[in-house]
């Protein structure tokens, strides 16, 4: 396996000591190594004695950072970020003058008396900021101080004398700290006045707390009572939400009411990823929806990432938005991603070998349009990637970049059903739109076949070898210059760890805790932790809470939240009723959205109609009913009227059933002749005398 950069090692005989890679020479024969966790400074390895550790399985390579810092940035308080920066000056500084000289004790001293000197800070503190730049990944977050370590913030308290808490406002008593027999008392009367009783409120069962075992207390010496709000405190601190309202109305409640409901110019660089090009086309083909294949969603937006040392492309998107920098990002982050794995959730089944990129490049070069922006500051300060705009003295730059765009459009357009053709929209030219036939999956998957060609069998014009190359017989093929490349000349590239990777590079967005589940773009998910942690009956009991996500536009089966654990992601997994969603980009879900939200509002106006028809036909039968009563009803006595309702019901029945005798009686060409009974009824109700014994 080769050594990277910010790689971190962990020995088998102690778990506990972990070494960070913070430097290796250009000829790949030494490295210095950082202990992440003691105060120790860098030490000097050889890459033999490295491999060799390896080998004999004394070592091994690990992907969790420690020190990963997946801090919210809302969360991150003013000073720290002042402290930060203060820091991150400090070791710009520093930088400037060669991480090798930094490496080497009596230089480094010599740097930092000088440094000290100018700035006027001690040289104590200058040599911390630089310790942890080295352990802690060698980004600007690295240089976060630890104040979320100070305190005990969720930690219970030990018992003393001083009153814990924030002091009372007015003059008065100190009030009471709440110990072991208190919370016990608390307990006993959550149990006793509030579990096993319906329809009463905390307030109640804290009277009740009070007149039970604070009697004395009451009288005597009021400031030693608990108070309401720390009753309440306790309780909903150790109160299980579920099993508290099964105790007070019972699991058939709980089950109707709270359950969860969840069914480059190669003369300028010397190995690969030294510099990586990356830029945006919209692609010459219409596609059309993943949901409907008569819906036609336009033309996507292709973003390559392509090594100027190799020409290996090492990163694509295929996106219905941009280009920008937020779609940009997500080019970069299938960059560093296992291609393997990426393959797999198109249905395209690779080798690791096929497509053996996964690094951080050193620089990258853009065009103005996606990395032109505060928002790229990203990849310098928190990646330490180097960003070069594309100008008019490097189009040479762009061009190798640009150049696989043309050969793209060569190699498939013409095989592509719904492509644009240069006579598109002139005077009688075929309308390409209607003849779109693939969606953006599919279209991807094409896009992926197509890079798998160009890096493991395209031939490159015109690509100049140097001498190593020529001596070694390497052909001008990207995965051949690729693993050539990484095996002589691989002593710069980088590794990210996964969840440092999505924090920068995944965008991010906001999600709704409801009791149906998670809710992302009117999408549902659930997760381990929050059915662990009962999210959802709380969403129904208490209301929803926002919590912060980030998520993957290309599939819409996960999504993660943030701030959540120290060192990793919450992975939230669709439910199975969304299964709709599976498999599909945003694009398509914001499709399908606005889609059906204009066939609603289409449909209001069918509606509108068909109401109003309604309402004129019930008016109707309305007048006719009360026109015809005015005919029929004998002016008798209310009392009359309501007397005999029952008999009146029986008959109306019995004189139904006559008429559907008749009427199944001429259905069926029988006699033709009115049943002498029914004769009598009628009569009867002419004269007005139903419900009659007669």
């Amino acid at each position: 396996m080769v050594i990277s950069l910010n790689q971190l090692i962990q020995y088998k005989y102690n778990h506990n000591h972990i070494e960070r890679v913070i430097w290796i020479d250009e000829k790949y024969q030494v490295c210095y190594l950082v202990n992440i966790f003691d105060d120790t400074l860098p030490n000097k390895r050889l890459i033999s004695d490295i491999e060799e550790m390896i080998t004999n399985k004394h070592i091994e390579f690990i992907q969790t950072d420690p020190w990963a810092n997946l801090h919210i940035d809302s969360h991150i308080s003013k000073k720290s970020l002042a402290l930060q920066e203060q820091a991150w000056k400090v070791i710009n500084k520093l930088l400037s003058n060669g991480v090798e000289n930094l490496l080497i004790s009596k230089k480094r001293n010599e740097l930092i008396h000088e440094l000290s000197t100018e700035i006027e800070l001690s040289k104590k503190t200058i040599l911390k900021y630089l310790k942890r730049y080295w352990k802690r990944g060698m980004t600007k977050t690295a240089l976060l101080p630890d104040f979320q370590n100070c305190g005990g913030r969720g930690k219970d308290k030990s018992d003393s004398t001083v009153k814990r808490g924030r002091p009372r406002k007015f003059v008065g008593t100190q009030g009471v700290n709440i110990d072991e027999e208190t919370k016990n008392v608390f307990r006993i009367a959550k149990r006793r006045f509030y579990e096993k009783k319906n329809n009463v409120t905390l307030r109640f069962a804290y009277e009740q707390m009070i007149k039970e075992f604070y009697k004395k207390e009451l009288k005597e010496c009021p400031e030693l009572l608990p108070t309401y709000k720390q009753f309440v405190y306790w309780l909903r601190k150790e109160q299980d939400d579920r099993k508290t309202i099964i105790l007070k109305n019972g699991k058939r409640h709980f089950d109707l009411n709270y359950r969860p409901l969840l069914s480059s110019a190669t003369s300028e660089v010397q190995f690969p990823l030294e510099k990586v090009q990356i830029d945006s086309t919209v692609a010459d083909v219409f596609l059309v929806s993943e949901f409907n294949r008569n819906w036609i969603i336009g033309r996507p937006i292709l973003y390559f990432c392509k090594d100027v040392w190799s020409r290996m492309i090492v990163g694509i998107h295929v996106s219905l938005d941009g280009p920008n920098f937020e779609q940009a990002r997500i080019a970069l982050m299938n960059m560093v991603e296992n291609k393997k794995e990426y393959c797999k959730r198109y249905d395209i089944e690779i080798e690791e070998a096929d497509w053996p990129t996964s690094h951080l490049p050193a620089c990258l070069v853009a065009d103005r349009a996606e990395l032109l922006s505060n928002a790229s500051n990203i990849l310098t300060e928190e990646l330490n990637i180097k960003i070069e705009n594309s100008a008019p003295y490097r189009g040479d730059f762009k061009s190798i970049v640009e150049q696989h765009f043309r050969l793209l459009n060569i190699q498939v357009k013409p095989l592509l059903p719904g492509a644009v053709h240069s006579d598109f929209q002139k005077r009688g030219a075929k309308d390409y739109r209607l003849a779109g036939k693939l969606t953006l999956k599919e279209f991807t998957q094409i896009v992926i076949k197509c890079v798998l060609y160009y890096n493991n069998h395209h031939v490159i014009d015109q690509y100049v070898r140097d001498k190593d190359l020529i001596q070694s017989g390497i052909e001008a093929v990207p995965i051949k210059l690729w693993n050539w490349g990484i095996q002589n000349r691989a002593g710069k590239l980088r590794t990210i760890s996964k969840d440092l990777m999505m924090l920068h590079l995944l965008p991010r967005a906001t999600a709704t805790v409801t009791g149906k589940g998670i809710k992302f773009k009117n999408i549902y998910y659930g997760s381990t932790l929050a059915l662990k942690e009962q999210w959802f009956v709380k969403a129904r009991l208490n209301g929803s809470w926002k919590v912060d996500i980030t998520y993957d536009p290309r599939e819409m089966d996960f999504i993660y939240i943030r701030g959540i654990h120290k060192n990793s992601f919450e992975r939230c997994f669709l439910l199975d009723h969304q299964h709709r969603y599976r498999s599909t980009s945003i694009c398509d879900v914001d499709y399908l959205h606005q889609y059906e939200k204009m066939k609603k509002t289409e449909h209001k106006q069918e509606e509108l109609t068909g109401k109003i028809q309604l309402l004129e036909d019930i008016e109707e039968i309305v007048k006719k009913a009360e026109k015809q009563a005015k005919k029929e009803v004998v002016e008798i006595s209310k009392s009359s009227r309501l007397k005999g309702i029952k008999r009146n019901r029986q008959f109306e029945k019995e004189m139904l059933l006559q008429e559907r005798d008749l009427k199944d009686r001429t259905n069926g060409n029988k006699e033709n002749s009115l049943d002498p009974d029914l004769l009598l009824i009628k009569k009867f109700q002419k004269k007005g005398l139903k419900g009659t014994d007669e």
